[in-house]
């Protein structure tokens, strides 16, 4: 969230050098690990985007759970400028979050998206100005870390799973993790500080 921008991708002068690597070697061992630890981290991971979120970059941003972008942001695929395609699993991502044509879209033309056209098409849930995006995304933080830690955990899991299940297993393992939920304390905790108008002391997990 912090400077000009969010992350502008791979340095280009890199891949000029005699000695660059295999991309598919460097996205093994230096991107990929990236995504999936966002994706696996039982924690919703939030982005702050602050300018533009360009190449591997936006990927990074399409793959946290929830997204803030600045007035001032900007998300581009330009991968098929420089002759490559999309990665860091931005042709995973980009399709469940804005759908099968908007994702094309910014996949073959790599035209720059806005802050606004990004709330727009659902790529982003906030937008706010740029000298108030780190305090909004603390307290979005914060508001999710004084949730119930173990259904938090949970919620996320369950929509990871909703676009690749049929509704059938998303049925089962919602009533699944909602029986889970339902027996811990802080379950009951919700409830008593619902019912007694206060904030809840949920149980740090």
């Amino acid at each position: 969230g912090a400077g000009r921008a969010f992350s502008a991708g791979q340095d280009l002068r890199e891949r000029l050098a005699d000695d660059a690597p295999p991309l598919d070697e460097e996205l093994g061992l230096r991107y990929n690990p990236i995504i999936r630890a966002i994706r696996e981290a039982p924690q919703p991971v939030l982005a702050a985007v602050n300018g533009v979120a360009a190449g591997a970059g936006a990927s990074l941003a399409f793959a946290c759970d929830l997204r803030i972008a600045s007035e001032a942001a900007s998300f581009v695929l330009a991968f098929g400028r420089i002759g490559l395609v999309p990665d860091s699993g931005a042709t995973w991502t980009l399709p469940r979050l804005v759908g099968a044509a908007r994702a094309a879209d910014m996949a073959f033309l790599g035209e720059s998206v806005s802050a606004s056209e990004a709330r727009a098409m659902g790529l982003v849930s906030r937008v706010v100005a740029p000298n108030a995006l780190m305090s909004e995304a603390a307290d979005v933080a914060a508001r999710i870390a004084a949730l119930a830690p173990g259904a938090t955990t949970m919620t996320k899991r369950l929509l990871g799973l909703a676009f690749d299940h049929p509704l059938q297993a998303a049925l089962a393992a919602e009533a699944e993790a909602q029986g889970i939920a339902g027996s811990d304390p802080d379950h009951r905790e919700g409830l008593a500080a619902f019912m007694e108008k206060r904030t809840p002391r949920f149980s740090p997990d």
